[in-house]
């Protein structure tokens, strides 16, 4: 198992109140997808499995190890941009930094930053670059370190039509484990073959399967047909097969569908 939460609660360090509680999901050599809103909690869970959010019960294992007891694991990297601003320097220190201590070779990182017309950051800080230009550094860096797995926060957020096409195309080529969140259903349609849960005021549904989105609804009420029933604070909503209220396929947010199977 590459990776496995069983149980888990995360909480901020400074308030130590669960933002996130009992959560359950297992990724074995594939991809998967947790979907929610904006808020939802998707960014703490990455947060939690890299040791920057507080496990309150529970464990989080990485290749069956807990990750409280492990230290200097190589082959899983994030693409949350405060792990590589530790070091305030410039992009290309960034990435030789990294490369010296994970024995990569630079010239792979800049050859994807070509592809992606993105040499010109290199002299710069990341606080100098667009938040596209982060987003964009910081999935390449992710995939290239993160050969066993990688943990992308919302990796298509603020990217170009062009761009957004090309990083789908680089999660379709990745060899190793990928766990990524995302609001957007759309994203998921041209990632066939992903599994996917849903997060919704910090608990995790499902797990569905990508291929299947143009088949799920959103349905108000529980209903016999359910394949998962979802507690919320505006209600009780299901996931359902075929026939619905909503379904999840034109959707780009899941709190806008709420709000409409409601209204």
């Amino acid at each position: 198992m590459d990776l496995e939460l069983d149980g888990v609660s995360l909480a901020y360090r400074r308030t130590r109140k669960n933002i996130l509680s009992n959560l359950n999901l297992k990724l074995d050599s594939e991809k998967i997808a947790v979907v929610g809103p904006n808020g939802s909690g998707k960014t703490t869970i990455i947060k939690g499995i890299i040791g920057l959010t507080e496990i309150t019960s529970g464990s989080v294992r990485l290749f069956g190890e807990d990750i409280r007891n492990v230290s200097g694991m190589t082959g899983v990297a994030s693409n949350l941009v405060d792990t590589y601003r530790i070091l305030e320097a410039p992009a290309r220190i960034i990435m030789e930094t990294y490369c010296s201590m994970l024995n990569t070779e630079p010239e792979k990182i800049v050859s994807h930053l070509k592809k992606y017309e993105m040499l010109s950051i290199l002299p710069k800080r990341l606080r100098e670059l667009s938040t596209g230009q982060q987003k964009i550094f910081c999935n390449i860096m992710a995939l290239e370190f993160g050969r066993r797995i990688a943990l992308l926060d919302e990796p298509f957020e603020t990217l170009d039509m062009q761009r957004r096409l090309m990083q789908l195309q680089d999660l379709k080529n990745f060899k190793g484990s990928i766990l990524l969140n995302t609001h957007d259903f759309g994203a998921l349609k041209s990632l066939p073959g992903f599994g996917m849960y849903i997060i919704i005021e910090g608990k995790l549904y499902g797990k569905f399967n990508s291929r299947d989105i143009n088949r799920l609804y959103l349905t108000k009420g529980e209903v016999s047909q359910a394949i998962s029933i979802i507690h919320t604070n505006y209600g009780t909503f299901c996931i359902t097969m075929d026939e619905g209220d909503i379904p999840l396929s034109i959707s780009t947010d899941l709190s806008d569908s709420i709000q409409e199977v409601i209204g």
